[in-house]
């Protein structure tokens, strides 16, 4: 816990950014901390950068935290609408509470804008697994 304090706190070293907030959030939920886990990352979300907030989603997805993830994803896409991580964050969030004609349409959406070709598959394959009504997470 030293270590994470000092992370953010220490003079003229520290800093309070996405990584080192999210980083003692996680230590403390660890601990059982979840109220002041919970604090810190309302504190950290506004600092994360596309991916990190992307990643950290797709983290609670796998937690089952669905609507947690949601409003992270959609949080993510607030900010940054025009951006191929945010549009498949928020068919991956929409897929994840249920909603896949929404979710349908932001895969839709993100398929021109894949910046590569593996990108494009993936998201080629979450379109077909949504339109036969199947979560794509």
């Amino acid at each position: 816990m030293q270590w994470a304090d000092n992370a953010i706190n220490l003079p003229f070293i520290g800093q309070k950014n996405f990584v080192t907030l999210s980083t003692k959030a996680t230590y403390l939920k660890k601990n059982g901390k979840d109220a002041e886990a919970d604090a810190l990352m309302k504190d950290a979300l506004p600092m994360g950068t596309v991916t990190q907030l992307h990643n950290y989603a797709r983290q609670l997805l796998q937690l089952k935290k669905n609507k947690e993830a949601f409003d992270v994803f959609k949080a993510n896409y607030d900010k940054n609408p025009n951006d191929f991580t945010t549009q498949v964050g928020m068919a991956r969030g929409y897929s994840a509470v249920g909603d896949y004609k929404k979710a349908l349409g932001f895969a839709q959406k993100a398929l021109p804008l894949s910046p590569d070709p593996s990108n494009k598959m993936n998201v080629e394959k979450m379109i077909v697994t949504l339109k036969e009504g199947k979560d794509i997470n």
